[in-house]
């Protein structure tokens, strides 16, 4: 018993030896690798100094047109009735438009359909009756697009429009032309406070400006529309209503990294 427990003991501080050279080793090589990571880290830090600024750039502007939809819907029991009438009252609306000063080419046809209108009839007063779809007519649909440059005839075009056959107006939303001039203003003014902002920066750190290293920009427009009305709602032959422009907002946001001297 005596011996087996000094074969152990011996066994034991072998075992021992191996397991701390292994530890060395170990060690050794986690305290290389790390210093290596440190000086890579320190090396991408040295290249990849700069200061990084995002500023906003706000143009208010007043719209100087509108765009609107109107919708001519016909109903009748005959294709070709559809048709006529539809073509008739689209061409009524077509002419009224260009009576209140709307040039022939901001005046387009965007949509125009022809579906059939069904029923849906019982076979009988049995509640279990199944029933039969019947055809009852045909429905004609054409949207006409307009672009209407006096924004004060806005209100005046719709209730014309609508008396000369429109059943429903809108999508319709005011627009800024030659917008790229105010996105330039816009821009001009967050490159501006985007600049001053990193040459304060810089001087609060104690470090120079150098060249820019990268540039993004992003352009935000919202747009409120008047969504879709039937002829009831908006007033048919009220002289008294009207829609107010506002004015648009056009913003730039600049994002400009400059490289530390």
């Amino acid at each position: 018993m005596v011996k087996e427990i000094k074969n152990c003991g011996l066994i034991c501080k072998i075992i021992g030896i191996v397991f701390i050279a292994l530890l060395v080793v170990l060690t050794g090589y986690y305290l290389a690798a790390t210093n290596e990571k440190m000086k890579q880290s320190n090396s991408i830090g040295k290249e990849n100094n700069i200061i990084t600024v995002t500023k906003k750039g706000t143009v208010y502007t007043t719209p100087n047109l509108v765009k609107v939809s109107f919708s001519i819907i016909t109903e009748e029991k005959k294709v070709g009735d559809a048709l006529k009438n539809n073509s008739q009252k689209s061409n009524s609306v077509i002419e009224t438009l260009k009576s209140q000063g709307v040039g022939e080419s901001d005046i387009k046809t965007i949509y125009f359909n022809v579906y059939p209108l069904y029923e849906w009839r019982k076979n009988s007063i049995d509640i279990y009756s199944t029933g039969t779809r019947v055809l009852v007519g045909y429905e004609a649909r054409q949207t006409i697009e307009v672009r209407i440059r006096d924004i004060e005839k806005v209100s005046n075009i719709i209730e014309s429009s609508v008396s000369a056959g429109a059943n429903e107006v809108g999508d319709l939303n005011f627009i800024v032309e030659n917008e790229d001039i105010f996105k330039t203003q816009a821009r001009t003014k967050a490159i501006i406070d985007a600049k001053n902002e990193a040459y304060k920066t810089a001087q609060t750190l104690g470090v120079k400006l150098g060249d820019i290293v990268s540039f993004t920009e992003s352009t935000y427009i919202p747009f409120d529309y008047l969504k879709a009305a039937s002829s009831s709602d908006l007033g048919m032959g009220s002289a008294e209503s009207s829609i107010a422009s506002g004015e648009n907002k056009i913003e730039v946001t600049v994002n400009i990294s400059f490289k530390i001297k």
